[in-house]
Order: structure tokens, then sequence, then C-alpha cells
């Protein structure tokens, strides 16, 4: 009889630590459920937040290249020793200034615009484009543009110079 006890109770004990070792199993599945969900969550918000970043990023070196573009000596009105004129590109500079551009592009230019192409359109009182710098990035996936006015004196009909409007359209290459 007390045998039979003890193999009874046993056999409860058993099944209490059976049910004990599933219940724990099945937390412990749980648990690992959720972290995994976790960490789903955790990469896709850290990819969003990457690609959010390089796009800012990418916006802001459009942003530098214009205003690097825009207060270039090579390009901007001036009259001798003073002052330069703010947002005015002389035309006769700007005739000249890709063969400028394309002799220092290693040495200097490359480093300052890296891969972009810059332009300027005059748009009162000719229709006319120059391209002021071009060099395409190798694969680029995309290109960024930025516009800007300026206006565009011409002194080389002499006397009096005469004024125009024109757009300067700088594409980054990413």
């Amino acid at each position: 009889m007390i045998y039979e006890k003890f193999q009874k109770d046993k056999k409860i004990k058993m099944k209490k630590g059976q049910i004990r070792m599933t219940e724990t199993i099945a937390v412990l599945f749980i648990f690992f459920v959720l972290i995994l969900f976790s960490l789903i969550f955790y990469y896709r918000y850290s990819e969003t937040a990457f690609k959010g970043e390089q796009d800012e990023m990418f916006a802001k070196k459009a942003i530098d290249l214009t205003t690097k573009t825009i207060f270039l000596p090579e390009l901007l009105c001036s009259k001798g020793e003073s002052e330069a004129e703010d947002f005015c590109f002389d035309m006769m500079k700007l005739r000249h200034a890709n063969k400028t551009f394309k002799s220092h592009l290693s040495d200097y230019y490359f480093n300052l615009f890296s891969y972009a192409k810059i332009s300027v359109q005059e748009i009162y009182p000719k229709d006319e484009e120059w391209i002021v710098y071009e060099k395409k990035k190798p694969n680029s996936t995309r290109t960024d543009p930025t516009f800007f006015v300026v206006a565009l004196k011409d002194e080389s009909l002499g006397g009096q110079p005469s004024y125009g409007f024109g757009v300067v359209n700088i594409e980054v290459y990413s």
C-alpha cells in the first residue's frame, strides 16, 4: 500500500514536472518570438533612417555645390579691384570657363565639385546654354538638380554693359 502510494505520488510529480517543463518551453518560445519581432522591427527602422539620412546628405551636398558655384571668382562679375556683384556672372568669363575648368580638372576643380554637371542657361535676351563643368560618375544611380537664378553681365559689345537673366543648373551624381 505504501509502495503503491509512493508510485502514485511519483507519477503525479512526473506529470507536474512535465507540465512545468512544457510551460517553460512555451514561455521561452514566446520570448524568442518577441525578440525576433523586435529585431525585425529595429532592422526596418534603421534601414529607413539610414536611407533618410543619405537623402539628407545628398541634398546638402547639392546645396553646398550650388553655393560654391554662385560665388566662384572665375565666373563672378567684377570691376577691377572693387567688390564683385552678387548673383551675377560675367559673360566673357562664362564663355571661356569650360576651357579653364577642363585644363585644371584633375588638380583643382574635381576636388571642388566632384561628380557633377554645372551649366548656365541664358533665358533673356537670348536662349543659349554653356556647360561650365561636367564630370559624370560611372554607374551613377541618381542625379539631384538644383537651380538658381543669376544675372548675366555682357561687356563684350563695348560701352555700357548689357544684362540678361539666366539659370544655373547644378546636377550632383550619386
